[in-house]
């Protein structure tokens, strides 16, 4: 998964409030209205990878080695992530 994946990153902005990360789409009309999605660190720190261009794999690696978990953990965090959007409607793109 990469940036690609995930419609408009750049209208997005991560927000931390109350102990946890906001996810705000900052393009909303307002009709209907988008509530922000609350995140956790990991899915903060996924979303910052993903903003920056990061692939899944790379996405994987860095976090593995920041979070001391196998890679295959963080992927399994990126797929939940990935759903987690999907729920929210911030959309993520069928893989290429």
């Amino acid at each position: 998964m990469s940036n690609r994946d995930v419609k408009n990153t750049s209208s997005y902005q991560l927000r931390y409030a109350a102990g946890l990360y906001w996810l705000l789409d900052m393009e909303q009309r307002g009709v209907p209205y988008h509530r922000p999605l609350a995140l956790n660190e990991v899915g903060a720190d996924i979303w910052k990878l993903l903003a920056q261009g990061e692939e899944e794999v790379e996405i994987a690696e860095k976090l593995s080695a920041e979070y001391q978990v196998s890679p295959e953990e963080i992927r399994e965090d990126i797929a939940q992530f990935r759903q987690q959007l999907e729920q929210a409607g911030i959309g993520v793109c069928e893989e290429i």
